[in-house]
């Protein structure tokens, strides 16, 4: 097969679909475990290709269930014990590790994409990114105010939403000559650095301004209740130690003998908040179908929490989690370009081999020197090794539901972009749906409106910056996109809807309302309704 040949081409070879998709280097895939054209046209046959669509269909469910999970459960966790290891203050670890961590399936699958991106075909990663601004602005935005209408803050509500504007029409002008240089690949992390800048120095110079009026209240006070307020401070901060050693253990607390049985019980079985009886229906589906991600991350990732007894330390698994884990990392790599877990020490023996030869000494170093009812004092260090192994499977999965994605659009003649803005989009994205809604309904509605613009801002900056300053460092070169109309569309939408909300809310009083958050939905209504008419070249087609 000739190189200039499109894998979407495949309908013009009906009767050796199968051998067309194994000949041809546009239907191969760079990074990922399975080649899904093969397995849908070869593997399950030409017959039987609904019925592969179908399993591929599932699997996808699978991935997007398995990518939530192993960011809100382990990698979001991680972050949170290495920004307390680390002192950091709370403000600075939100804005930060935390927001990364939320950020990490939109980020990762940006990665992804880029990588994965053949002849500059970058509409995956742009209608992503670009897509999950729109929907969160707008559908998540407008939701929040249906549901729970409400007067919002008003600078920290425009600063987010300026930087939105500002790092949207950067990412638009990049783009509009075809070409990604680094330094507009680095001018995206710069900036989201300004903003940390902007965000944490706003954040001490309204605490100082806190501080000195509540010094001042505290000062014409002071001689009428000097007495008694120091008994009650006294009282009060008794009582919050109280409540603080009873939320969160202290180092010192041991648990009472834990049998060898038992200890195996809770190593071996992940145990859930809520009872199976006290489940709905759909709840109970959700959770067969997650259980098979949670066996495989219980048992390949460290997971340290500092808000249970004993920080969730467990002799056994922990132990084995020490050899499993650097394994995991080794192995996962196979799908990943570097390929570092499958390198040859001389030309002989495997990296893998290695990582596990010192896995399993660790493994059974720690089985010998560790007690099962005392964590060690090295017990934290656990949350770098699952740091790094969440890290891998986020971005292995993310791999992989390109892959399908791609598989997707191939098939069905559908363009990255819209398979981006759509499924991809609608994916990442719906976390955060449930937890700003979510927020906002319980009496938080500032919180919930402020992650409508402060998380897609992160996840937009740190999504176009990390992947496309590594490949114009690997290529040595900018990198080549092939801009179509309907990426400059989904932009002009962003624009549109940051643009239209910065104008009407300082008019309408910062009031989010029902009619505004009407507006909103019916708005990327109209979004999705231009992107496909625009698909179907029923819009700027030839």
């Amino acid at each position: 097969m000739t190189t200039d040949i499109e894998c979407r081409d495949y309908h013009n070879y009906a009767n050796n679909t199968c051998s067309f998709m194994r000949t041809t280097p546009d239907c191969k895939l760079d990074e990922g475990f399975i080649n899904y054209l093969t397995f849908v046209f070869c593997t399950i046959g030409d017959k039987l290709v609904a019925l592969g669509l179908t399993l591929l269909a599932g699997w996808l469910l699978v991935l997007f269930i398995g990518l939530g999970v192993t960011a809100d459960a382990y990698f979001c966790p991680a972050l949170r014990v290495i920004a307390r290891v680390l002192k950091l203050s709370e403000n600075i670890a939100g804005v930060t590790f935390l927001a990364f961590g939320n950020g990490a399936p939109d980020i990762f699958s940006a990665i992804a994409a880029v990588g994965s991106a053949k002849g500059g075909d970058v509409g995956l990663a742009f209608g992503a990114l670009f897509g999950a601004g729109v929907f969160v602005t707008t559908v998540v935005a407008g939701t929040i105010g249906l549901v729970t209408p409400f007067t919002s803050i008003q600078r920290p509500l425009l600063r987010d939403i300026i930087f939105f504007i500002v790092a949207a029409f950067g990412a638009y002008v990049a783009m509009y000559d075809g070409k990604i240089y680094l330094v507009e690949s680095l001018g995206f992390v710069i900036m989201y650095i300004v903003y940390l800048i902007v965000l944490i120095g706003g954040y001490f110079v309204n605490r100082r301004i806190k501080d000195r009026r509540a010094l001042l209240q505290a000062v014409q006070t002071e001689a009428a209740a000097k007495s008694y307020g120091s008994v009650q401070a006294t009282d009060e901060t008794t009582v919050a130690a109280d409540e603080t050693s009873r939320i969160i253990p202290d180092d010192s607390e041991s648990q009472p003998d834990v049998t060898f049985a038992l200890a195996l019980r809770h190593a071996f079985l992940p145990r859930t908040d809520t009872p199976w009886a006290e489940r709905n229906l759909i709840n109970k589906i959700f959770s067969i179908i997650r259980m098979p991600v949670l066996l495989i991350l219980h048992f390949t990732v460290p997971l340290v929490d500092y808000d249970v007894q004993q920080h969730n330390w467990n002799k056994l698994l922990n132990s084995f989690l020490l050899l499993s884990g650097p394994l995991t990392v080794a192995i996962l790599t196979k799908a990943i370009l570097t390929k570092v877990g499958f390198m040859k020490i001389a030309n002989f023996f495997p990296v893998w081999a290695v990582v596990a030869i010192v896995g399993a000494i660790l493994c059974f170093a720690s089985l010998i020197l560790t007690e099962y009812h005392t964590k060690p004092r090295y017990h934290s260090g656990f949350a770098f090794l699952g740091f790094a192994v969440s890290v891998v499977w986020i971005y292995c999965i993310a791999n992989e539901i390109v892959n399908l994605l791609s598989t997707f659009g191939i098939v069905f003649g559908i363009s990255n972009t819209i398979l981006g803005l759509t499924f991809l989009a609608w994916g990442n994205s719906l976390s955060d749906y449930v937890s700003n809604v979510v927020s906002a309904r319980q009496g938080y509605p500032n919180m919930g409106i402020s992650a409508c613009y402060g998380g897609p801002l992160l996840n937009f900056l740190m999504g176009l910056g990390i992947p496309f300053t590594f490949a114009t460092i690997k290529n040595g070169a900018p990198f080549s996109i092939d801009v179509s109309l309907l990426q400059n569309v989904i932009a002009y939408f962003l624009f549109g809807s940051l643009a239209g909300t910065l104008v009407f809310i300082p008019l309408n009083k910062f009031y989010y309302g029902r009619r505004f958050g009407s507006l909103l939905i019916i708005y990327y209504v109209a979004f999705l309704v231009i992107a496909f008419l625009i698909e179907t070249n029923v819009i700027g087609g030839k």
